[in-house]
């Protein structure tokens, strides 16, 4: 989106890469203080975090120039947090904030486990599979899928299994029924409405977009809870690449796509 002249596109992508490495430290240090005073459990409190980091990178999309170099501007954002974790997962700075925040057994090391896997993603879709508003042949609905299954789908997965504990099953890890249908059911609802926000038509991605997010919710619920942000991103990103070319092949946008100058 164009919002200064284009001479001053460099500009405005800083400004709303600024913007979203503030929004985003807002929402971990929020979630912290809800920690503190025992408003929120540990669990509740890593979850919204999930809930609450990509969907906010996703929507930074919307406000960037939409140049060749702003989904390399935009990668900046969760790359701080691959190196941030990086270094408070090996003991070269402490963060009470984030290990607390971030991890089940506040164990700094953990960071370095699946909260880095979620932020290595978010570099990933930002950089390949970019989207923008007003659309263009390098716009690919992929990352609003992934979000939307990593963050909402996989957030509210944990919290509802753990709220309503019953119909159990284990693989590598015990997951249930009731946390793998919210994890499709908020998965369809987050990724049909960025879909419309960002505006791709839904005739040619609803069927891609439902089929990828049944692989994510499957490779959630067989995956050890550890890798889990890899496999789900993995399973959805695949299924919507082998099948874009079959079900939707006049398409006008990208799966994946390096954007250069």
């Amino acid at each position: 989106m164009e919002i200064f002249p284009k001479e001053l596109a460099f500009m405005q992508d800083i400004l709303v890469l600024i913007l979203t490495i503030v929004l985003i430290i807002l929402f971990i240090s929020l979630n912290f203080w809800f920690r503190k005073k025992g408003i929120t459990s540990q669990y509740v409190t890593r979850k919204l975090i999930h809930l609450t980091a990509g969907p906010t990178l996703l929507i930074s999309f919307i406000f960037y120039s939409g140049q060749w170099f702003s989904p390399y501007i935009a990668s900046i954002a969760p790359g701080i947090f691959v190196i941030l974790f990086l270094l408070i997962g090996s003991g070269k700075i402490k963060s009470e904030h984030f290990v607390q925040s971030m991890s089940r057994s506040e164990d700094p090391r953990e960071l370095l486990r699946g909260t880095f896997y979620y932020v290595l993603v978010g570099v990933f879709v930002t950089i390949f599979c970019w989207t923008s508003i007003p659309l263009t042949e390098h716009s690919s609905p992929v990352s609003i899928v992934v979000v939307s299954t990593l963050a909402f789908g996989d957030g509210l997965a944990d919290i509802v299994g753990r709220k309503i504990n019953r119909m159990k099953f284990k693989v590598f890890a015990e997951k249930s029924v009731p946390g793998s249908l919210a994890m499709f059911i908020s998965s369809l609802l987050s990724c049909f409405f960025f879909l419309v926000i960002f505006g791709y038509n839904l005739e040619s991605t609803v069927l891609l977009s439902v089929l990828a997010i049944l692989a994510g919710t499957g490779a959630e619920a067989l995956s050890p809870s550890e890798v889990d942000n890899i496999s789900v991103s993995l399973a959805t990103i695949i299924v919507f690449a082998l099948l874009a070319p079959i079900l939707a092949p006049s398409a006008s946008w990208a799966v994946f796509y390096v954007y250069l100058p």
